[in-house]
């Protein structure tokens, strides 16, 4: 049974509501939601978010899986002094890089190619990678999707094995990316 599952039951037995009432509080079955709280069916966000709601608590006690043990370590980068890389149209500085076994790789990234060319061509690995536009314009290309335009503030996540690059429109563009690490 997955953390989510237990919490799921435990809060609703807290709040003393049968499987049947959470359901229909939810509009789910009494099936599905037995499922979910099995662990034999997929949690969507939209459910937990339902479900939070109903059961009063933040909707991250069911998306969030625990820690394996409680760790309390923390890694710093002070501003311009990560680890630099240098891409046919990217500057990339690795930020807190210290742990031995890593799960996310975070970047300040400081993107100055106008087209794919200066970018060096397509990009992809393994994992998924999430974008944070800092300053200017993003462009994301994708072989899979229409090019989209990310101004300072947008986000998108997607899946990094597809081919996929980036654009500075209009001059540079600084981002923060974090690509997860498959894990074996």
């Amino acid at each position: 049974m997955t953390s989510a599952a237990r919490q799921i039951r435990h809060y609703r037995n807290v709040k003393q509501l049968s499987l049947k009432n959470l359901a229909e509080a939810s509009g789910l079955s009494a099936s599905q939601l037995s499922k979910i709280e099995t662990g034999k069916a997929k949690l969507t966000i939209e459910t937990a978010m339902k479900l939070a709601e109903i059961l009063q608590v933040p909707a991250a006690n069911f998306l969030m899986e625990p820690a394996p043990k409680a760790m309390a370590r923390r890694t710093i980068t002070r501003g311009n002094t990560g680890i630099l890389q240098q891409t046919p149209g990217m500057r990339l500085e690795v930020l807190c890089a210290d742990f031995k076994e890593k799960h996310n790789l975070f970047w300040k990234v400081q993107i100055s190619a106008g087209d794919l060319a200066e970018n060096g061509g397509w990009r992809n690995h393994p994992g998924q990678e999430f974008l944070h536009v800092l300053r200017g314009t993003l462009r994301l290309l994708s072989m899979f999707y229409d090019p989209v335009d990310l101004l300072a503030g947008d986000s998108i996540l997607f899946d990094a094995d597809q081919p996929h690059a980036y654009l500075g429109v209009n001059g540079p563009a600084e981002i923060i990316m974090v690509n997860t690490v498959q894990q074996s």
